[in-house]
């Protein structure tokens, strides 16, 4: 008799549990916080285009959102116009390549000014090949955009498309997650999501990314291999910390998981109640 109530209680335990999501964990391939001691520490980490040049690209101890650093980009003004200009950029890998890329970092723009044509942030993408993926703020605007360069239009022509986003508010930190997916080879099925602060900003799931085969330059095999930050156009100071990457699910904001990641746990086993 005992044998069938501990059995009777593991069947009632194990429906009320199967209905309730828990989060799904992503895989991270490597969380950055720029707790480096020096520029050389930096930069053995990420290959830059502009070895040494601190006052461009550096940690800084202005302020982190975790530890005591973070990374600090000095925008200088318009390419051709400003005197003095300069642009930067920085390069890690994924520890292997993949059809999809989430990211989710932690930004603070100072009094940023962004330029009237567009200030580049980030690149995604493939070496060799397109599409290839500028996050960036275009005329003026604060709004976070994904511009999807590289793709074939109907016309056989090469273009850029632009996908807009929400607006990044100045003068804090701030959580921002991006999703971004490969089309199937000649299908206009590619992904792009992005979040601001866990609010969903960017729902795109019909972007033309992939070619059917190689047309000038957009491959059709083109995958993600690495994240680059970069420094072009614009005014001011950009923080960037607790900078993560993961090629199988969104990672979510410090303290909390996303929540449109869910999984079903598994029944429990060896439960017995006496």
């Amino acid at each position: 008799m005992r044998i069938y109530r501990s059995m009777l209680l593991n069947w009632v335990v194990t429906a009320v549990l199967l209905p309730l999501p828990i989060s799904a964990h992503a895989t991270v391939d490597w969380t950055e916080g720029f707790e480096y001691a020096n520029q050389a520490a930096l930069e053995a980490v990420w290959a830059t285009s502009c070895p040494g040049n601190d006052d461009i690209i550096s940690p800084s101890t202005n302020r982190a959102h975790s530890g005591s650093r973070s990374l600090k980009e000095t925008f200088r003004g318009h390419q051709g116009i400003t005197p003095g200009y300069a642009s930067c950029y920085i390069d890690r890998y994924l520890k292997g390549s993949s059809d999809t890329l989430y990211t989710r970092y932690y930004m603070y723009m100072d009094n940023f000014t962004v330029d009237e044509t567009s200030t580049k942030v980030a690149l995604q993408g493939e070496d060799c090949c397109y599409p290839s993926f500028w996050w960036a703020m275009l005329f003026g605007n604060a709004n976070l955009t994904v511009a999807v360069q590289g793709i074939i239009s109907d016309n056989g022509s090469i273009d850029t498309q632009n996908v807009y986003g929400g607006a990044i508010p100045q003068n804090q930190w701030v959580c921002i997650e991006t999703q971004l997916t490969m089309s199937a080879p000649g299908v206009d099925n590619g992904i792009v999501r992005a979040w601001i602060n866990g609010t969903q900003v960017i729902n795109k799931t019909n972007q033309r990314m992939r070619a059917s085969s190689l047309n000038q330059r957009n491959s059709p095999s083109a995958v993600f291999r690495f994240v680059r930050l970069y420094t072009q156009d614009g005014v001011g100071s950009i923080y960037y910390d607790d900078y993560a990457v993961s090629r199988d699910a969104r990672i979510g904001c410090s303290g909390s998981a996303p929540t449109n990641d869910t999984t079903p746990p598994a029944p429990p086993s060896g439960l017995s109640v006496r």
